[in-house]
């Protein structure tokens, strides 16, 4: 009896620490906004400066202080990890780099997707769905799969149905910014082409996260970030091999091999 009290306990105290802020899918994606203020972050090398830039010198073009503010530090919160010391990440780099608009727009939103809110709806209700050859996605099906696993995070809990209703729309608003979904008031399944380019990328990224196996690559759930299952993954892991990676498959065992140590070095080849 004692030991299920404290199994009890412990599995209370694990979902007490989950985090899923939804806070995210209430904002805009702000992607030309984001590609804009991470360049001149780039250029300029200290956040200070770059808050100057934004909020004084007016560089988004945005009428008031406050919506200049609010969309520096929701593009600071999701893609600038320090803002007392200049770091380059990987994104950054990408956004610096003059690429394709579709391989910057494909890897801007992998990293936007990395938010726990945006990845568990998408991983765990929106892929299968799709999977599924569902059609049409509706805010109600969010917020039905939002109250379904309500209990398991408090930042959920702890909001009000008129928060969950507004984050489940903005959600699917995102989604279609990103051009995974379609339409205005009822939302579709976009046919979507990720180049090869954000495909290495992934990869790359996957490797950075200590995921070495081919197998664990082409298993991850950030694949379904993209609607991927993984027979599409194990093919275009095949398409981009040798030229980012080199892929072999012999019977059941296969090896995926870097061809750049880093993925600064990858982005360098693109």
């Amino acid at each position: 009896m004692g030991n299920e009290h404290i199994d009890s306990a412990d599995e209370d105290e694990s979902k007490q620490e989950k985090r899923l802020d939804p806070a995210i899918a209430h904002h805009s994606t702000y992607i030309e906004e984001t590609k804009q203020v991470l360049d001149t972050y780039a250029e300029v090398g200290s956040y200070d400066e770059l808050e100057h830039q934004v909020v004084e010198e007016n560089i988004l073009n945005k009428n008031t202080d406050e919506y200049r503010t609010n969309i520096l530090r929701e593009v600071a919160r999701r893609y600038i990890p320090d803002t007392d010391e200049y770091v380059e990440t990987p994104l950054i780099q990408i956004v610096t780099t003059n690429l394709r608009d579709d391989v910057t727009d494909w890897c801007l939103y992998y990293e936007f997707a990395q938010d726990p809110f945006i990845r568990v709806v998408t991983v765990d209700f929106l892929y299968p769905e799709f999977e599924r050859g569902t059609l049409t996605v509706r805010a109600t099906d969010i917020v039905e799969f939002i109250e379904a696993i309500k209990d398991d995070y408090e930042d959920l809990r702890e909001r009000s149905e008129s928060t969950i209703n507004e984050a489940a729309t903005k959600y699917l608003t995102s989604l279609r910014n990103f051009n995974l979904l379609e339409g205005r008031q009822k939302k579709e399944f976009a046919v979507t082409y990720v180049p090869d380019e954000a495909i290495a990328y992934v990869v790359y990224r996957l490797f950075e996260k200590g995921v070495t196996s081919a197998s664990g690559v082409i298993e991850h759930d950030d694949w379904k970030l993209f609607l991927m299952s993984e027979s599409e993954v194990r093919r275009r892991i095949r398409d981009i091999s040798p030229e980012y990676v080199t892929y072999d498959k012999r019977g059941s065992t296969e090896r995926l091999v870097k061809k750049y140590d880093t993925t600064e070095e990858l982005i360098d080849a693109f």
